[in-house]
């Protein structure tokens, strides 16, 4: 395999089980460098325990994670920040009582030094950054870095949170249902980031129950149910019903 075929994330034969509770059987699940796959499946069908593996929330029991050919051991979500993933939960894990500017640094905020004095926040970088961000995200007429993230609609919430992934240029960016609550506009805006995430080169796992909102925007479906993969398909190779019948477990699996 040549460095232009090594997947950037691959995932083998990956087990965890909660006491008696299978939570995964040995999954495979790849994600190549500018592609985007949705992973998909019902409640409890394993697709946050993968997730939370690839986000150093959690590590396997047997199986084994790769990044860019090289395995990793993934012990915190910093392991894999460093490794360039970036994870967008449900809710953005933003802080409402921090501005746009310190959230889209939260956690790396820039400071500068001054000879004799502590290092500070280097609050001036973080607005003119900010404000490039915001202006690429449509969001430059509407919110001012100093604008609290409270007084943010979901949609907005959503771009901080994509904003920060790419700012910092995140290879890998996991979404985890980013539409959900959405308005349409808010829902299409989110839709057209994961876009642009990929024309920039990066990749996206895409999490959702949406599968209208697939079909717009990804390359290759996985489907998981009752921690095992089902289906692993092109998006061009299967239609919507498809894709609803394999989550159910009504059409025999695709892998």
């Amino acid at each position: 395999m040549t460095a232009v075929d090594t997947p950037l994330i691959e995932m083998s034969a990956i087990t965890k089980s909660f006491g008696a509770v299978a939570a995964l059987s040995g999954i495979d699940f790849s994600v190549a460098k500018g592609e985007i796959v949705a992973l998909l499946g019902d409640n409890g069908a394993g697709k946050s325990t993968l997730i939370k593996m690839l986000s150093g929330v959690t590590r396997p029991d047997i199986g084994q994670i790769s990044v860019r050919g090289k395995s990793v051991n993934f012990r915190s979500p910093r392991d894999a920040i460093e490794a360039g993933i970036e994870t967008i939960f449900q809710g953005s894990a933003l802080v409402d009582q921090l501005n746009a500017a310190r959230n889209l640094f939260l956690g790396r905020e820039p400071r500068t030094r001054i000879a004799g004095i502590l290092p500070r926040l280097n609050t001036r970088l973080m607005n003119e950054q900010s404000r490039i961000l915001l202006k690429e995200m449509g969001l430059h007429r509407k919110i001012d870095p100093s604008t609290p993230i409270a007084r943010m609609s979901g949609g907005e919430r959503q771009s901080i949170a994509i904003a920060r992934a790419m700012y910092f240029d995140a290879e890998l960016i996991i979404l985890d249902e980013p539409t959900n609550n959405l308005g349409v506009d808010e829902t299409r805006r989110v839709l057209q980031f994961i876009s642009d995430a990929k024309d920039a080169g990066r990749s996206s796992i895409f999490i959702t129950h949406n599968i209208f909102h697939v079909f717009q925007v990804v390359d290759r479906i996985v489907v998981l149910r009752r921690g095992r993969k089902v289906a692993d398909i092109a998006t061009s190779d299967t239609t919507i019903e498809e894709v609803e019948r394999l989550i159910t477990g009504a059409s025999e699996p695709r892998t």
